[in-house]
């Protein structure tokens, strides 16, 4: 299964997760900038399934909207991979003397994990 739409709460990430031949996807207002404030959910139609990871209290988790009021991201920029839906910059690979406030901030850092709309995960795996 690969993922369609994510959740977050926290250091918690909800991935929604379609069929891995899926080709097409979408929600309510994809299409609107900024997806925080207009973007639905993935329809139902298109979910296969879930995945919910619970990250280390001091990772840096987050999603493209952070660091800003309204993001510049629409969801069909996620889907079309200009950028990852899920940013995780563990506490080991973090810098002792930076603050980390938004998604800019560690997109760019070769040690943060991205996550893209479309990258395959299976539901039943633990990391």
């Amino acid at each position: 299964m690969k993922i369609i739409d994510f959740k977050v709460k926290g250091n918690m990430v909800k991935f929604y997760l379609g069929a891995s031949d899926i080709e097409e996807w979408w929600g309510d207002d994809w299409d609107d900038r900024p997806y925080e404030h207009n973007a639905g959910t993935v329809y139902d139609k298109f979910v296969s399934g879930d995945r919910v990871m619970i990250f280390e209290w001091d990772d840096v988790v987050f999603e493209p909207s952070d660091g800003y009021c309204n993001s510049p991201y629409s969801k069909e920029d996620i889907i079309n991979r200009k950028v990852p839906c899920i940013c995780v910059l563990k506490k080991e690979d973090q810098d002792e003397h930076e603050i980390y406030w938004s998604f800019n901030q560690i997109i760019g850092n070769v040690n943060a994990v991205k996550y893209y709309f479309g990258d395959e995960m299976n539901p039943l795996d633990m990391e």
